[in-house]
Formats: C-alpha cells, structure tokens, sequence
C-alpha cells in the first residue's frame, strides 16, 4: 500500500530538500557520465553532491561540508 502525500507534506519535504534546475554543458555532462560510469555512485544526484564537496574543498581548502 502506498501512502499518498498531503500538501503539507510535500511542502516540507520541499523546504528540506530544495530543487535545482541544471542543464550540464557538454564538457560537464563528460565528467559527469564518466564519474557515473566508475561506479562509485549509482546516481546523477551522488555524482553532483561528490563532486560539489570536491570542488569546495579545492575552492576553500575547508575539508569541511561549509
């Protein structure tokens, strides 16, 4: 059985988990594929968040998450 989602719900699931439109350039889409492809994630989602911390971390130097 599944569980529908009120209004309410949905609108706190989205306060929390915040939706981003993103159309990859051809380059980036490359990395991205390639990354997918090593394994190490099984998702477009996983692929962004790593690399994201990665670049933040080279950006910074923070190895923290802010």
């Amino acid at each position: 059985m599944t569980q529908k989602s009120t209004p309410a719900r949905l609108q706190r699931y989205r306060q929390r988990n915040r939706r981003y439109e993103f159309y990859p350039s051809p380059d980036v889409m490359d990395i991205i594929e390639h990354h997918l492809a090593t394994g190490a994630e099984k998702c477009v989602a996983g692929v962004l968040d790593n690399l994201l911390r990665a670049g933040h971390r080279a950006v910074t130097g923070n190895g923290g998450t802010k």
